[in-house]
């Protein structure tokens, strides 16, 4: 018998957004997946239309930022302990407990009961009693939880279940900012981010994008530092909008269009992007001079630089070449007048963006990328000619990774010297004479950038 054909075949039920969260979650969990990859492929075969997309999404990410303190809760409810418990169980109950302590617009039955389903789907009936139970317990009594720092003793400790990050990082930042700015940092990372969008002024300004999206329904304010950037609050999938086809914009937080702006290329310029992928500040940098002066943008891998090409036609700069080489080997046939390294770091200073970070980070996770940053940082500088500058930047706050990277290059390097950044971005986002950017204090992503000039 021939098999049907496809127009025949009956069509599969798409997931519902807390069976597609409940996936992500479990192989985030289980297989050190991207969460961002994970979901952002899930809800596309799932097809779900967008108030489901926007759940699916707030799911995931809420619980993964709040996964410390959920699972300090549950143990509290879970008498033979979390770690008895299957991954898929586990992770059905963080869902259950983070719709129920977090999300005032989802009715509590509602959150019990589809967490029910999801455990009798993906376990047994005896772990959907089970999940039941702890989640109506949960319900009635709840609000006698007691808030972590009045019962755990170590500072540290304390915070790192309040806020819900690792404790290694919190005791970090402890030593370095205090507990008062120690807090305000945490709770930054624990606030959604907004969507940040950097205009393409070869196509159009802030204001006249900010006056289309609101046409289209979406709110949009000026960014604080830049005047290339606006903010959108709320999950923009900017996918099918007219504008965003068009290269009206590129999705860029705030604190990477400073990094671009700090590169400060002039028209007739050569610069080279040394880890160019997606694209954002090399097609930044073209944009502000037209089809005057040429651009290289090479990253190792191949996958990636499809990306930049694509984002360089669609915002429609000239005169870049693409490359695949790793920046440390890269081969040039004579030095240029701007280079600029994004370099590989922990990615410490975006944890608000990317919920899952936070828990596959370790100590190790910055001993490990010290030695690579310094090795593309050399290789960066020797592409500068006499009298061009270097930008070296990395989306993070550890100071290891950023001034103490710069520090000791300079002390190797003494033809180089840094140039203020204060001369080129406003104030308020320079210390010492770096780009220095902080989700508290700024509103951006955390960011460190230095602008290195080769003497003449």
């Amino acid at each position: 018998m021939k098999a049907r054909s496809g127009r025949h075949r009956r069509r599969a039920q798409p997931k519902s957004p807390r069976e597609i969260a409940l996936n992500v979650l479990y192989h985030v969990d289980r297989r050190k997946a991207f969460a961002d990859l994970l979901l952002n492929r899930a809800l596309k075969d799932g097809e779900l239309v967008p108030r489901d997309a926007a759940l699916a999404t707030e799911l995931v990410n809420g619980t993964l930022r709040w996964r410390a303190r959920l699972d300090w809760v549950l143990g509290r409810f879970v008498v033979a302990g979390l770690d008895t418990l299957t991954p898929w169980i586990l992770n059905d109950l963080r869902l259950g407990a983070y719709q129920i302590l977090f999300l005032d617009r989802i009715p509590p039955h509602a959150a019990v009961d589809e967490s029910v389903k999801l455990a009798r789907k993906y376990a047994n009936p005896g772990a959907a009693g089970l999940v039941n139970a702890v989640l109506r317990k949960l319900l009635r009594e709840g609000d006698g939880v007691p808030d972590p720092e009045t019962v755990i003793s170590e500072p540290a400790a304390a915070l790192a279940v309040a806020f819900s990050h690792p404790q290694w990082l919190v005791e970090r930042w402890l030593q370095r900012y205090g507990e008062e700015e120690t807090r305000a940092l945490l709770a930054a990372d624990n606030r959604p981010s907004p969507v940040g969008l950097r205009v393409n002024p070869m196509r159009t300004d802030r204001e006249t994008l900010r006056r289309a999206l609101a046409a289209r329904g979406i709110q949009a304010e000026a960014g604080a530092y830049s005047k290339l950037s606006l903010r959108v609050q709320g999950n923009l999938v900017p996918a099918g909008l007219p504008e965003f086809e068009h290269g009206d914009f590129f999705i860029q937080d705030e604190s990477e269009t400073l990094v671009g702006e700090l590169v400060g290329a002039l028209p007739g310029e050569t610069v080279a992007d040394l880890a160019a992928a997606p694209g954002g500040k090399a097609t930044q940098i073209q944009e502000g001079r037209s089809s005057r002066g040429f651009l290289l943008a090479s990253d190792s891998q191949p996958g990636r630089l499809t990306r930049v090409r694509e984002n360089v036609k669609r915002m429609g700069v000239e005169n870049v070449g693409v490359v695949c080489a790793d920046a440390r080997v890269l081969a040039l046939s004579r030095p240029v007048d701007r280079v600029l390294l994004d370099a590989p770091c922990s990615g410490l200073g975006v944890l608000a963006r990317r919920s899952d970070a936070r828990w596959r980070k370790t100590p190790a996770s910055i001993r490990t990328l010290l030695p690579l940053q310094q090795e593309m940082l050399e290789a960066a500088a020797s592409h500068v000619r006499p009298g061009g500058t270097l930008v070296y930047s990395v989306c993070t706050l550890e100071p290891e990774e950023g001034r103490g990277q710069v520090d000791a290059f300079l002390g190797r390097h003494p033809e180089f010297t840094l140039e203020d950044a204060a001369g080129i971005l406003p104030p308020e986002v320079v210390t010492d004479g770096c780009l220095l950017v902080t989700p508290h204090r700024h509103g951006t992503d955390g960011a460190f950038a230095a602008r290195l000039r080769r003497k003449a």
